[in-house]
């Protein structure tokens, strides 16, 4: 499959994609007349890595996941997870500030007197 086929298949900008192909990424299976063709499994590929570059990882970080081979425990395993781990932590982290203020702008407009209770239940649902 061609480049710009891959880039529709993957649902990624031809920008987006090159830049995965330039930082390693994502590579063609073989190269007909000049021409890069990549296999149907690389669309996948470049969604995946898509998402993670959307939650924040680098491409550094997204090589290593790359780059692990095989399940077994290992070294490179342990910082895999450990990048894994501080991502989620900070994910969690966003989520429980997003919580709190949701909770406090719901008590807001609970407490608020201009509001009647059906107003009031009216706004938490919209919440």
């Amino acid at each position: 499959m061609q480049f710009r086929d891959l880039a529709r298949l993957a649902q990624l900008t031809p920008r987006q994609l090159r830049r995965y192909e330039r930082e390693g990424l994502i590579r063609p299976a073989s190269t007909d007349e000049g021409e890069p063709q990549y296999t149907p499994q690389s669309a996948p590929l470049a969604r995946r890595i898509n998402v993670l570059v959307d939650l924040g990882f680098t491409t550094g970080e997204i090589r290593t996941f790359l780059d692990r081979i095989d399940d077994q425990p290992s070294e490179r395993y342990a910082h895999v997870s450990d990048l894994q781990g501080r991502r989620i932590a900070k994910i969690d982290a966003v989520i429980s500030k997003l919580k709190a203020t949701r909770a406090e702008l719901v008590g807001l407009l609970v407490t608020d007197e201009g509001l009647d209770v059906q107003d009031q239940a009216a706004a938490v649902r919209r919440q």
